[in-house]
């Protein structure tokens, strides 16, 4: 989707602003905005610096990480940064459809220095 697009789009659906991608389960679908295909952009740039990672990973991190909710049909952010930490590193994914709480803390706070996709 046209990153001019992305901000109002992420806004009526009440999801984190600075996300550049967010899927919605129930419909199969999964939405990603241009700026992880335009490295380029000053929108990348905000995303570089937001997601503390070089433009030329955005798209794997954020397609890692939809595909983590995709999986295990799970739309914890929890769940789908720990799949997308499997993904990524080679691992067949683990689904776990529900966190102990000291689990969801424990992911929570093992990336809390990354904002959220959605």
């Amino acid at each position: 989707m046209r990153s001019e697009d992305w901000q109002a789009l992420v806004m009526r659906l009440r999801l984190h602003p600075s996300s550049p991608a967010f899927t919605a389960l129930d419909q199969h679908e999964t939405f990603l905005e241009e700026a992880l295909f335009v490295p380029q952009s000053m929108r990348a740039n905000e995303l570089v610096r937001d997601f503390h990672a070089p433009s030329g990973q955005l798209l794997s991190f954020a397609v890692s990480h939809e595909l983590g909710h995709v999986i295990c049909s799970d739309g914890s952010e929890a769940a789908a940064n720990r799949i997308a930490e499997q993904l990524r590193s080679g691992k067949y994914p683990e689904c776990v459809k529900s966190l102990a709480p000291i689990d969801e803390l424990y992911w929570h706070s093992h990336l809390s220095g990354l904002p959220h996709l959605q």
